[in-house]
């Protein structure tokens, strides 16, 4: 690994994916660059072998010999030196000689394609591009203020007791990570709840053979509550795009600092006298499987499956009162905090 003051920026820009990414990506990458010169004719990697990095020729000549025994020259200064070397597998078809001195830059592939995916996906993100470019010399109550000011103007915090939140800001728990550590892994057992301190990441669902990106968060956003609310195992997978800190709060701190202020219940039959008062404004929603639905429906009520609840946030409306139920109570909670989370104003039906 090098330092970031060895990496020439402007040069690794005019490569693919360099040339889109943002400053403070960028500068997350460089930290994980290796830097290397070979002599002439040496081997820089084998056809047919495995590589776990992506290699960018930066100074020199190389050749690279197909199974034909085709040749095609590779000059570091041709406008066709744009990509990363042989990189359409990570088992190479071609094998690399250098015909001159050559200095390469490589890098994990995974590092790479964390950071690649994390920027095409927070394109949508309201990013400011003068915090992304702040120096690292920036004094720590900077960054603690961005984390917090994200924090506590969600709309999530605006329903808890301010008593709480003092409470809340001194049991957190910072922990420092690094890029490709996985937070959270689907399908574990969850007793921990994160807000991201510093740092991107990557939500994802499925296995590496069929994985599916979600979601690209950052500084101030929060995840792992689900599991925690609705008592079951992780849903998604968390894994860092970048070097950076979260604060953690454990099971029981969420549970009495967040979860009991903030998901409100309301009976069946205060529900009956709301909508007999002529209510409009009140949507009932069911967030059990459609199997559980047709078998036995809730009158006048929208099936939404819990793992739907996320994706049909922007068709709510912030006007109406939602009411959501299902039979155990668990999966109209995590609906609920999630819908509160977002700004509506959402309660659990008790039967």
């Amino acid at each position: 690994m090098t330092t970031s003051s060895n990496i020439d920026s402007d040069k690794l820009k005019g490569f693919i994916p360099f040339d889109y990414l943002t400053a403070a990506c960028i500068k997350d990458l460089t930290n994980q660059l290796r830097v290397h010169t070979l002599e002439k004719g040496k081997i820089l990697f084998k056809r047919g072998s495995k590589d776990h990095e992506c290699h960018f020729l930066m100074s020199g000549e190389i050749d690279l010999a197909d199974e034909n025994f085709n040749v095609t020259k590779v000059t570091a200064d041709s406008e066709d030196n744009y990509l990363a070397l042989d990189n359409s597998s990570h088992i190479h078809r071609s094998s690399a000689i250098t015909t001159t001195t050559c200095q390469f830059y490589s890098i994990n592939r995974e590092y790479l394609d964390l950071v690649t995916t994390w920027s095409q996906l927070s394109e949508d993100l309201d990013d400011d591009d003068s915090n992304e470019e702040r120096d690292s010399s920036d004094d720590s109550d900077v960054e603690t203020l961005d984390w917090m000011d994200a924090l506590l103007t969600s709309p999530l915090f605006t329903r808890i007791p301010p008593a709480n939140i003092q409470k809340l800001l001194s049991r957190f728990k910072e922990r420092e990570v690094k890029i490709g550590e996985v937070i959270v892994q689907e399908a574990a057992q969850g007793d921990e709840f994160y807000v991201i301190k510093q740092g991107r990441a990557i939500v994802t669902q499925g296995d590496r053979h069929k994985e599916k990106v979600l979601a690209a968060i950052q500084t101030g956003h929060c995840f792992g509550e689900d599991a925690l609310i609705a008592e079951s195992v992780r849903n998604a997978t968390v894994t860092m795009a970048s070097n950076g800190s979260l604060m953690v709060l454990d099971k029981v701190d969420f549970d009495e600092l967040l979860k009991k202020p903030i998901i409100k219940s309301i009976t069946m039959e205060e529900l009956k006298i709301q909508m007999d008062e002529g209510d409009s404004g009140t949507v009932l929603i069911d967030v059990r499987h459609p199997e559980e639905f047709r078998h036995n429906p809730l009158k006048n009520s929208e099936n939404i499956p819990l793992n739907r609840i996320r994706e049909k946030l922007a068709g709510m409306n912030h006007d109406f009162h939602y009411v959501v139920y299902c039979d155990g109570g668990s999966r109209s909670q995590a609906a609920a905090y999630i819908m509160t989370e977002s700004g509506f104003h959402a309660v659990c039906l008790i039967r």
